[in-house]
């Protein structure tokens, strides 16, 4: 399916977001702070909005986001493995909003069902997350067209806040 970049960058945001208990759960685990994580997600979306303008402004949060990243202490784990694919969402959806060749929505959708079939691998049941991250896929293409334009629509940001639950089944 080709995508426009406001199609990318919308659904790399709502990866990021849904996900963002994980980002928690690592933090808490590893005894560190989401706010850079947090931060950016936030002007992201506010710049999704349309209330957020300044390209320098989102770039300087981008920015502190990457050192962020970079410094999470890389481990063999399942729950690294989130946290890596929610970042790379994260990344992806700023770059995406600067740079319309930017398309790593393939490359996240892979991530993701790596991580579901590690999961299955591990016992644990992954038939309804699987069908759920499909059903967000649906509501968000209903929602998000090749016309869709920067602010993106209210319910947009309605779907967000209502899915409560990651991608991997843990709520917030």
């Amino acid at each position: 399916m080709t995508t426009t970049p406001i199609q990318r960058a919308s659904l790399c945001a709502a990866i990021a977001s849904i996900n963002l208990p994980h980002i928690h759960f690592w933090c808490e685990q590893q005894n560190g702070d989401p706010e850079a994580y947090r931060k950016l997600l936030s002007k992201v979306l506010s710049y999704l909005r349309g209330e957020l303008k300044s390209e320098a402004n989102l770039l300087r949060f981008h920015e502190a986001f990457s050192e962020w990243r970079l410094a999470q202490n890389e481990e063999d784990s399942l729950s690294y493995r989130i946290l890596e694919a929610s970042c790379a969402a994260l990344y992806s959806a700023t770059e995406t909003l600067f740079d319309a060749e930017c398309d790593d929505l393939e490359l996240l959708r892979q991530s993701l069902s790596a991580i579901y079939d590690e999961m299955d691998e591990l016992g644990a049941e992954t038939g309804d997350l699987r069908e759920y991250w499909q059903s967000l896929q649906s509501e968000w293409r209903d929602m998000i067209t090749d016309s869709s334009r920067i602010p993106l629509p209210k319910a947009y940001f309605a779907w967000l806040k209502e899915a409560d639950v990651s991608l991997f089944g843990l709520a917030d």
